[in-house]
C-alpha cells in the first residue's frame, strides 16, 4: 500500500493499486475531475515510454473506483511510538539507570556515542518545561504561541527546511545550492528539533561537536532560507518567548507573563534579561559543512573535465580525419571563429547572411552567451564571452525558419537535396554521429581546431553548422 507524510507531520494511507494511481490521487487533492486529467496524462506518457503498461497503469476513472487498504497505518505507529517514548522520558530522572541509581560509565559512553542524530530520550531525557507544553498540546489545551501555528515535533523530526531545501536544490541542479542544501541537512543533524512554527521557523537543542546533552543544550533557530542562528535565553520556553516575540521587549514581555500564569518559569521580561549562547553554535558548522561541500564539488568536476578531455582526445585521434576542405563562404565563418562581433572577421561573418540581426543573452553557469539570430532565423552565430564559437546555417526551411539565399556561395557540392551518402563521399567517415546529424573535422582547413556539422530532415542537408572545439568536445 501507500503512505504520505504532509508538511504537518500527519501520516495516511492513500488508495491506489500502484504508486501512480496513488500520486494521481494525492496531487489531485481526491478531486474527481483534477483525478481523471492527471490519469490520462499518466496513461498519454506511459504510451510513449513504456506501451505495454499504459492501459492498465491507471485504472480508475474517479476516486472513488480506487481501492483503499483496510490496515492500520502509520500514523497509529506514530503515536503509539511517541506514547511509549513519552513515558519512558518520565519514569525516571536524567542520569540514572532502571533501578533509578546514577548511570554506569558504559550508559555514559553509549550515550555520547550515538550523537546528535541518535538522540533517545528515553536514555538522555527531555526537559521538563519541553515535556509539559508537548503534554498541554496532545492534550488540546491552549499555549501562549497557539496564534503562531506552533507544532512539536516528533521524536527524530527534522525541520521542515530542510526538506525544502533539499528538494529545491535537486530540481534547480544548482551547484552552490546543492552545496548550501547539504551542509544544511548536516548542521541539522547536530541538534535535536523540538518545535517549528506556521512560518516555518525551528527551535532545537544543540549538541554541536561534544554532543552536548539535551538538558544541557543551548537553544538554536533554522529558519527558511536556510539560516541558522542561536537564540537567547536558559530553557526552551525562554528562547519561545524571545524568538517568537521578535525579539522585542513589550512582545516578549507578553508572552513570558502568559507563560508563568500557566506555571512556567520564565525569569525575565525583556531581551536583555536573557543569556545568549557563548558557545559555537549552528553557524560556523553550516559554513563548514558548506566549504567542505564546494570543495568536494570542485574537485569532481575538476575531475570529471580532465576525464571527459581525455576522453575526447583519445577519440579524436582514433577518429578518421577528413582530407576533403571546406570551399566558398563557409570559410568566412571559420575564419570568424574565436574572434569578438566587431572584428573584421566577425564583420565579414555578419555579412555572410545580408540580413537583419537581434540578440539575445543568457547566463550558462558561470558562462555568458549572447546569440545573434537572423530576422528570418536562418541563421544564428553564438557568442560565448563575447567570442563566436558556432555558426548555425539553415539551408532549408523548415519548423518556421527561412532557408540562406545563397547556397551555391556558402559551400561546393552541398544544398538543400543533399543525401546523407553523398556528404560522406564528400568528407569521409565522421567524427561523430547520431541518428540525424553527423559531424567531421575539417583537418585541412584548420586541423582539430573546427567541427562541421550537417544535420539532416527527411534524409536531406536542412542545417550546417561550424564549431570551434573546446575541452568538452
Amino acid at each position: 500500500m501507500v503512505v504520505s507524510l504532509d508538511s504537518e507531520g500527519q501520516y495516511m494511507v492513500v488508495p491506489g493499486r500502484n504508486i501512480t494511481e496513488a500520486l494521481c490521487a494525492s496531487v489531485a487533492e481526491f478531486d474527481d475531475d483534477e483525478f481523471a486529467a492527471l490519469a490520462s496524462r499518466a496513461r498519454e506518457l506511459a504510451a510513449e515510454t513504456a506501451p505495454g503498461i499504459a492501459s492498465t497503469l491507471v485504472e480508475a476513472s474517479s476516486i472513488a473506483e480506487l481501492p483503499s487498504p483496510v490496515v492500520e497505518g502509520p500514523g497509529k505507529f506514530r503515536d503509539a511510538r511517541y506514547r511509549a517514548l513519552r513515558e519512558a522520558d518520565t519514569s525516571q530522572p536524567s542520569g540514572t539507570d532502571d533501578a533509578g541509581e546514577p548511570a554506569n560509565d558504559a550508559t555514559q559512553d553509549s550515550a555520547s556515542a550515538r550523537g546528535a542524530t541518535g538522540w533517545d530520550p528515553a536514555l538522555d531525557g527531555l526537559p521538563q518545561d519541553l515535556t509539559r507544553w508537548r503534554e498541554r498540546a496532545a492534550a488540546g489545551e491552549t499555549a501562549p504561541w497557539d496564534r503562531f501555528g506552533v507544532r512539536f515535533l516528533a521524536a527524530g523530526e527534522t525541520p521542515s527546511e530542510v526538506a525544502r531545501a533539499l528538494n529545491d536544490a535537486a530540481k534547480s541542479g544548482d551547484r552552490w545550492a546543492l552545496a548550501s542544501a547539504e551542509a544544511t541537512r548536516l548542521t541539522a543533524e547536530r541538534a535535536t528539533w523540538v518545535v517549528e512554527d506556521g512560518e516555518g521557523r525551528s527551535l532545537g537543542y544543540w549538541h554541536g561537536a561534544n554532543d552536548t546533552p539535551i538538558g544541557a543544550a543551548s537553544i538554536v533557530l533554522l529558519e527558511p532560507s536556510e539560516w541558522f542562528g542561536d537564540v537567547p535565553g536558559r530553557t526552551l520556553t525562554e528562547a519561545m518567548c524571545v524568538d517568537l516575540g521578535e525579539y522585542e521587549d513589550d512582545k516578549i514581555a507578553e508572552l513570558a507573563q502568559a507563560c508563568r500564569e500557566l506555571g512556567f518559569d520564565v525569569q525575565g521580561d525583556g531581551l536583555d534579561d536573557f543569556p545568549s549562547n557563548e558557545s559555537d553554535g549552528p553557524s560556523s558548522f553550516y559554513y563548514a559543512h558548506k566549504r567542505e561541500a564546494e570543495a568536494a564539488d570542485s574537485e569532481k568536476r575538476i575531475a570529471a573535465a580532465n576525464a571527459a578531455a581525455a576522453a575526447a582526445k583519445a577519440r579524436s585521434d582514433a577518429a578518421a580525419q577528413s582530407s576533403a576542405s571546406v570551399s566558398g563562404e563557409l570559410l568566412t565563418l571559420i575564419a570568424a571563429l574565436g574572434h569578438g562581433a566587431d572584428d573584421p572577421e566577425g564583420n565579414a561573418a555578419f555579412a555572410v547572411f545580408e540580413s537583419e540581426f537581434t540578440r539575445s543573452h543568457f547566463a550558462i553557469g558561470d558562462i555568458t552567451r549572447t546569440y545573434f539570430t537572423a530576422s528570418d532565423k536562418h541563421a544564428e552565430l553564438i557568442y560565448e564571452e563575447g567570442v563566436l564559437v558556432s555558426a548555425r546555417v539553415r539551408i532549408a526551411a523548415y519548423d518556421g525558419s527561412g532557408a540562406h539565399a545563397r547556397l551555391d556561395a556558402l559551400i561546393d557540392d552541398v544544398g538543400a537535396e543533399t543525401s546523407r551518402d553523398k556528404v560522406f563521399a564528400r568528407f569521409g567517415e565522421p567524427e561523430w554521429s547520431n541518428d540525424h546529424a553527423d559531424r567531421f573535422w575539417i583537418a585541412a582547413d584548420a586541423p582539430g581546431k573546427v567541427f562541421v556539422r550537417f544535420e539532416y530532415v527527411d534524409g536531406r542537408v536542412g542545417e550546417i553548422s561550424v564549431t570551434i572545439r573546446t575541452s568538452e568536445q
